[in-house]
């Protein structure tokens, strides 16, 4: 049994009304996935979710793990073989005025930079810089400090791809950078328009008909998290990235890895967003 968690993450200043949302779940020995609930939640409550969730667990969250090497760098993170760790407690060491002043001169000098791997396989994906519509900078900030008090208070505990990992694979906890709409994009659903527009409702239902199929994962959830997807486009986020978690625990192989030294290490430093690149096997009977 894998416990499974997706997150469609917030990162406004404040949390009234509470705009993260959870999905929480468990991935049985048969390749099932059952969504026992996805609601809103604060993030003080994620970070405890998060701290305290039976291992092994995988959870997945769409909000940008790391920062452009170049900017890390403006903030002063220049160690030859630097990681997203140092990142994560530069930034955390920052107040948020710091972190967007820092941000504003960065990109009135150099733009909104991409990370490598965002650039090369996401044309979907926005720059953590990015300041509008959306607006990434408070959800990139907030987010990698959360990350950075995870990995300081239990640094043991987690394994977060592409990072080596520290503690043995079955025990873990995996944090997953996943990004909802590019796991659409890769197992074939409508990765545009389901959000927001004239059509959104019936993009949402096909999506929410078609995720199992496509995903190659058996799902069950209760018909309130049902409805609550089809009448919210977070709530459905949270519950695409819970099935995103356990196609990981089923077969991160499917997924799409740096493919070379260079890649890899500009990964370890900016982050990288998991997806699949390997059709679904077939769901077999049970």
């Amino acid at each position: 049994m894998t416990t499974i968690i997706g997150v469609d993450f917030s990162g406004a200043i404040a949390e009234r009304p509470i705009n993260t949302w959870a999905a929480q779940g468990r991935l049985n020995d048969r390749g099932a996935l059952q969504i026992d609930s996805a609601c809103r939640i604060r993030r003080a409550d994620l970070y405890r979710l998060l701290a305290d969730i039976a291992a092994p667990a995988v959870a997945a969250m769409d909000f940008p793990f790391g920062i452009p090497a170049a900017f890390s760098a403006h903030l002063g993170v220049n160690e030859p073989l630097a990681a997203m760790p140092p990142v994560w407690e530069t930034i955390a060491n920052m107040t948020f005025a710091e972190f967007l002043t820092a941000r504003n001169d960065f990109v009135r000098a150099n733009g909104e930079l991409r990370r490598a791997g965002d650039a090369r396989y996401y044309p979907e994906s926005s720059s953590p810089l990015h300041c509008v519509n959306p607006n990434m900078v408070p959800m990139t900030y907030r987010g990698i400090k959360m990350l950075h008090c995870l990995h300081r208070n239990y640094p043991q505990r987690w394994n977060v791809p592409p990072l080596e990992p520290i503690v043995p694979l079955a025990a873990d906890v995996t944090l997953l950078e996943l990004m909802p709409g590019a796991l659409l994009r890769a197992i074939g659903l409508n990765y545009r328009g389901y959000k927001n527009g004239q059509d959104a409702p019936q993009l949402r239902n096909s999506n929410l008909d078609n995720l199992a199929g496509k995903a190659g994962i058996e799902l069950q959830m209760p018909p309130d998290v049902w409805q609550g997807c089809l009448a919210n486009h977070d709530c459905l986020d949270a519950v695409i990235a819970a099935v995103g978690a356990a196609m990981w625990a089923q077969d991160s192989a499917r997924f799409r890895h740096p493919n070379n030294d260079a890649e890899l290490a500009a990964a370890q430093l900016e982050g990288w967003i998991y997806a699949p690149t390997l059709p679904a096997c077939p769901q077999q009977p049970h």
